[in-house]
């Protein structure tokens, strides 16, 4: 049997029958005993097949019913600050604030293999890496590149994709496709940002702006699949 443990970080107390204090614990001696617990089958079974009503209204350690009746001493291991059992609603709540900001500490920066676009994306590394944790990629966009693939499956939900105006769209949908394929967005949003850098010198502003929208329209189709998607047009002239 094995069980995490946390440090206390209220003290216990008992009261006395006057509703006053009797005795505390001292909390430096004492854990929190956390999830997950592991037993092996027999040992957990026959712990509870010995238990009684009393056990079962108010001995809600597993751990110790496996030490109480099969004599199996646990081997606790100390859990991580973010690690405690949901009981009640607001822990429901306290998990996820934890798990949005661990979302918000990592950025993948993606950019086509040309050296003007890679070197946006070294600079947005150099910029962002204080702040969180940022990994820059320089690829041609395809469904079986193993480095994305890579990126997927930690789990990153923040992306900024840097491309030309050219085959903008074409190149965000097969990133869309791809971010689908491997279930991200199923329980949190992801954010993908989407960086046009034309450096051609005849373009005009209109024909930008006609880019802006139709990746707005494109934004809208894809924020029903869980991805928000925001599209910067940067000209250099």
């Amino acid at each position: 049997a094995a069980g995490a443990i946390c440090p206390l970080v209220s003290t216990v107390i008992a009261s006395a029958a006057d509703g006053c204090l009797d005795h505390s614990l001292e909390r430096a001696k004492y854990r929190a005993s956390e999830m997950p617990q592991a037993f092996l089958f027999d040992i957990i079974y026959e712990a509870y097949r010995q238990c009684t009503d009393y056990d079962l209204d108010y001995g809600t350690e597993c751990l110790h019913l496996a030490l109480k009746y099969c004599k199996t001493n646990a081997k606790l291991v100390e859990g991580t600050a973010d690690l405690w059992k949901v009981t009640y609603k607001r822990d429901l709540y306290a998990a996820e604030s934890i798990i949005k900001d661990n979302l918000s500490q990592q950025v993948c920066v993606i950019t086509d293999v040309k050296e003007a676009f890679a070197q946006v994306g070294f600079l947005l590394h150099e910029s962002l890496k204080s702040q969180i944790k940022v990994e820059a990629i320089s690829i041609a966009l395809s469904k079986n590149d193993s480095h994305l693939q890579n990126v997927f499956s930690r789990q990153c939900y923040n992306f900024v994709c840097v491309n030309s105006k050219r085959c903008a769209i074409q190149e965000t949908q097969e990133l869309v496709d791809m971010l689908e394929q491997s279930n991200i967005p199923l329980l949190y949003p992801v954010v993908l940002i989407l960086v046009h850098l034309d450096i051609s010198e005849n373009i005009s502003f209109s024909i930008g702006m006609e880019e802006l929208t139709r990746i707005k329209k494109f934004a809208r189709e894809v924020k029903k699949k869980n991805i928000l998607l925001y599209g910067l047009l940067v000209q250099n002239k």
